[in-house]
Order: structure tokens, then C-alpha cells, then sequence
């Protein structure tokens, strides 16, 4: 396991408390709008990791959100990679290396994500439900505003780890392998 693995995973279990404290910590009212920060984790490796490497992290993301969530284990692991394979793929269409950008990515892979869960949870469990919840905008919405400091953090980690003189372009890791 490399320096910036290591890292990718100490990063991973702070944001997977940040991501269960945040909405205790929140009123009431403004509860369901939890913001799915592993997700954001997930879409950086998927935009500037290799395969095998990135994959290996989506899904210790995804297994992180499977144990902090009521599920049994595994689906969100799954999600997670299945994500990661969908905008790896797709990558060539994406720059975000933050900001705006990032934000975007993350609101709308929100919602991609969520459909993807329900599907899957109506597939396995025959009670629930299919309708699109309101939530899943307020969650979306959180997602994309958190993406923004996790790419920042994550972009960060990947400049301190290059040597002297180089700089990271967008996918530049993805490419460099």
C-alpha cells in the first residue's frame, strides 16, 4: 500500500464521521439532507486514479457508507464501485477538479446514485419504495456543497505527494499509468 493510499483511506474514515456527526448535529428539520461525502471521494478517484487502484478505494468508501448505514453489507460497497466504473468510464467528458465544477458532478451523481440504490433495495427488499423523494434534491444538493472542500483536500494530497517541479492536471494520475 502506497503513502497516498494510506491517506486516501485515513481521509476516508474522517469524512465517514463527519458525514454520521454532521446531521446529529443539524435542526431537526434539516436532517434529511445528508450529504454523501464518500460519494465525493469516489468521483475523485474515479477522475484522477487507474482502475484497479481507484476501484479497490471506491469500494473501501463504499463499505465505510455500508457500515454506518442500517444495510446489510455490501450494497453501498457495490454502488460505490458501480459508480466509479460508470464515470471512469465517462471520464473524458468530465474536468472537475473542484469548485463549481465538482459540485455539479457530485449533485447529479447524487441522484444517480440514490436511483441506483432504490432500484437495487426494490430489487432485494419488496418493500420499498420507488417514488423520487424530495429528499433525495436536499441530499444531492448537501453532496454537491460538500464535494467542493473533499476535491479541494483530495487535490491537495495528490500536489503534496509530487515531486519537486511537477504539477497534477486534470486526470493527470489516471494518464500517468
Amino acid at each position: 500500500m502506497t503513502l497516498r493510499n494510506l491517506l486516501i483511506v485515513c481521509v476516508c474514515f474522517l469524512v465517514a464521521v463527519l458525514e454520521s456527526t454532521i446531521p446529529v448535529l443539524l435542526p431537526p428539520f434539516m436532517r434529511s439532507l445528508r450529504a454523501d461525502l464518500l460519494l465525493a471521494v469516489v468521483l475523485y478517484l474515479a477522475l484522477h486514479d487507474e482502475w484497479v487502484q481507484g476501484a479497490g478505494l471506491s469500494f473501501f468508501a463504499g463499505y465505510l457508507s455500508d457500515l454506518s448505514a442500517a444495510t446489510p453489507a455490501g450494497i453501498y460497497a457495490f454502488l460505490a464501485v458501480l459508480t466509479f466504473v460508470i464515470v471512469r468510464t465517462t471520464a473524458s467528458a468530465f474536468r472537475a477538479d473542484g469548485g463549481l465544477e465538482a459540485a455539479a458532478l457530485a449533485f447529479v451523481a447524487s441522484l444517480i446514485h440514490a436511483l441506483f440504490a432504490t432500484l437495487l433495495f426494490k430489487l432485494l427488499f419488496s418493500d420499498s419504495s420507488l417514488s423520487l423523494h424530495i429528499a433525495w434534491l436536499g441530499s444531492a444538493f448537501a453532496t454537491g456543497l460538500g464535494a467542493m472542500p473533499i476535491f479541494a483536500l483530495l487535490r491537495r494530497l495528490d500536489e503534496s505527494l509530487l515531486p519537486a517541479g511537477e504539477t497534477l492536471g486534470p486526470g493527470a494520475r489516471a494518464r500517468a499509468r
